[in-house]
C-alpha cells in the first residue's frame, strides 16, 4: 500500500500519515482537503524519509504549502532531540523575508504607475538583483573585514534593534573564522546586501483593508549560504556512508566534529542572511526617500529555512529540541519563554508569509493551537508547477499573465489602484501566480486549526525579482 493511501483525516485540516515501516513518528500534516487532493505519492514519501530518515526524530509536520523538496518536503518541520538534518533546511540557509510600513503613505499615494516605476529604479540602483555579483551605481560598499563581523554578529554591527528581528544573530564562536571555505568567502563581499536570483523579490504591497503601503524583502545567504550547504552535503554524506548521488538525505551529530563544524558554518551563514536583509531594507528607504520623500518604519525580519534549538512547552511541559524548517516559519505564541522581555511577549512575534506576485502576502500572529504544529507555520503559498514545467505549460498563456498583472484592479479603503508594476519586460512564468497555490486557502487551514490568525492581508502594486 503506498503512503498516500495510508494517511488518514483527523480534523477538519488535519491529516496524520501514521507511523508504518521503518518511520520513527507519525507525520502530521495542516492541509485542507482541496489542498490533500494535490498532493501525491511523491510528497508523502518525502514526508515519510522525513520520519524515517534523522535519528532521534521527535516529531514531522507539513504546513499547508507544502510541495516537493529535496528529501524532504518544503513547506515541512522536523524536530530532533540531537541531529541536524541538512535536507531540511536546504540549500538557502536562513532564506527570509523582512516588512516594513512605508511611513505616511496610503494607497491614493501609490496610484500613479509613473511613480511606482521611478521607485522600482531607484531601488534597482540601490540593490543588486539576479544571481552574479555586480553592484549598482548607488549600492554601499563593504570591505571583507566588515562582512566577517556580519558572519559573526549578523545585525548587531548595523545597530538594528533585538526586537525587530526572529534572532538579531545567531550563535558563533569569536575566534571562527568565515573565510575558511574558499568557495564560499569568495561569494561573500561581493554579494552583500544583493537580492538574488530565483523567487527573490521586493516588494510594495498594500494593506487590503486600511490602504497602509508596505514593502516586503524576500532573499537568503546568496552564495556564501550556498557553498556551506553544498559542502556539508558532500561532507555529511561521506559521514554517513551515502553515496554523493543521495548527498540530500545526510545528516549530522550536533556532538560529533562535523556536526559542531556544521552548526558554526550554518549559522554564520544564517548571519550573512539576516544582515543581507537589514542592509537591502536601507537601499530601499533611500530610494523610497528619494521618490516619495518619506522613510521606513521597520515591522519584523524572519527566517523559514533553518535549524535552531527551541524551547517547545507542551501541555504544561518544558521540552526542548533541533527545529529544522526547511519553508516553514517560527511561530512563538504569547507567553513563549523565548519571548520573555521582548516586545512580542503579550502577542506573539509576527509571521512574514510572502505569496505570489499576484497574490501578495499575509502577517500572521501565532494561535492558541500553534504547538500542534510544532510552533511553525508556512512559508508562503505553495507551488503547484516546478519552475520548468510552469515555463512549458504557461507559455501558451503568456501574454495573457502579462496583461493581468499590468491591467489587474484593486481597491484599497477605497482607492483603486491598477497593475503591478514590474522591473522584468514580461512576467516570470515560473514566478507567476499561475504557478503557486491559492494563499488565502493556505491561510485558512492554519485559522481553521486555531494555529494562527491573519493580521495583515497585502497586495503587490510593484515587484522587483532577481532576474536570472
Amino acid at each position: 500500500m503506498s503512503f498516500l493511501q495510508q494517511v488518514q483525516k483527523i480534523g477538519d485540516a488535519h491529516y496524520v500519515l501514521p507511523r508504518v515501516g521503518k518511520m520513527l513518528v507519525d507525520v502530521h500534516a495542516f492541509i485542507s482537503d482541496e489542498l490533500f487532493a494535490v498532493t501525491d505519492e511523491k510528497i508523502w514519501r518525502q514526508a515519510a524519509n522525513a520520519a524515517t530518515t534523522y535519528p532521534s526524530v521527535k516529531a514531522v509536520y507539513l504546513m499547508p504549502d507544502t510541495h516537493m523538496g529535496y528529501h524532504v518536503p518544503i513547506g515541512s518541520v522536523v524536530v530532533t532531540d540531537d541531529v541536524i538534518a541538512q535536507g531540511s533546511v536546504g540549500y538557502d540557509i536562513s532564506c527570509g523575508v523582512l516588512l516594513a510600513k512605508i511611513k505616511g503613505l496610503h494607497a491614493a499615494d501609490i496610484v500613479d504607475k509613473a511613480k511606482r516605476l521611478q521607485w522600482v529604479r531607484e531601488i534597482e540602483a540601490r540593490v543588486a538583483t539576479g544571481i552574479g555579483s555586480h553592484r549598482p551605481s548607488k549600492a554601499p560598499s563593504f570591505d571583507s573585514k566588515q562582512v566577517e563581523q556580519l558572519c559573526l554578529y549578523g545585525a548587531e554591527p548595523l545597530k538594528i534593534d533585538a526586537d525587530l528581528c526572529e534572532r538579531v544573530s545567531l550563535p558563533v564562536p569569536d575566534d571562527y573564522d568565515p573565510r575558511w571555505l574558499e568557495k564560499a568567502w569568495n561569494k561573500a563581499t561581493p554579494q552583500i546586501g544583493s537580492l538574488g536570483g530565483g523567487n527573490h523579490f521586493i516588494e510594495m504591497q498594500v494593506d487590503v483593508k486600511t490602504g497602509e503601503v508596505f514593502v516586503q524583502v524576500h532573499c537568503g545567504s546568496r552564495g556564501y549560504g550556498w557553498q556551506i550547504a553544498n559542502y556539508f552535503f558532500y561532507e555529511g554524506a561521506r559521514a554517513r556512508g551515502l553515496q554523493p548521488k543521495r548527498r540530500e538525505e545526510s545528516w549530522v551529530r550536533r556532538d560529533e566534529p562535523i556536526g559542531e563544524q556544521f552548526w558554526k558554518a550554518h549559522n554564520a551563514a544564517g548571519n550573512y542572511a539576516i544582515a543581507n536583509r537589514w542592509i537591502i531594507y536601507k537601499g530601499i528607504e533611500m530610494a523610497t526617500h528619494e521618490v516619495f520623500g518619506v522613510g521606513l518604519e521597520p515591522y519584523y525580519e524572519i527566517s523559514h529555512n533553518l535549524s535552531q534549538y527551541e524551547v517547545l512547552p507542551s501541555d504544561g511541559k518544558i521540552d526542548k529540541g533541533y527545529v529544522n524548517r526547511k519553508g516553514a516559519t517560527r511561530a512563538f505564541p504569547a507567553g513563549h519563554p523565548d519571548l520573555w522581555r521582548t516586545r512580542w511577549e503579550d502577542t506573539g512575534h509576527p509571521c512574514l508569509i510572502p505569496g505570489s506576485m499576484l497574490a501578495g502576502a499575509a502577517v500572521l500572529f501565532p494561535g492558541p493551537e500553534v504547538s500542534k504544529s510544532g510552533y511553525s507555520v508556512n512559508h508562503g503559498s505553495g507551488r503547484l508547477m516546478g519552475r520548468a514545467q510552469a515555463k512549458r505549460e504557461l507559455s501558451a498563456i503568456h501574454d495573457e499573465i502579462d496583461a493581468e498583472m499590468e491591467t489587474i484592479v484593486r481597491t484599497f479603503d477605497g482607492v483603486e489602484v491598477e497593475g503591478i508594476v514590474l522591473n522584468t519586460e514580461r512576467t516570470p512564468l515560473d514566478e507567476s501566480g499561475h504557478a503557486y497555490k491559492e494563499l488565502d486557502e493556505v491561510l485558512a487551514v492554519l485559522e481553521t486549526e486555531g494555529v494562527a490568525t491573519v493580521k495583515h492581508r497585502m497586495m503587490p502594486v510593484a515587484n522587483i525579482k532577481g532576474t536570472d
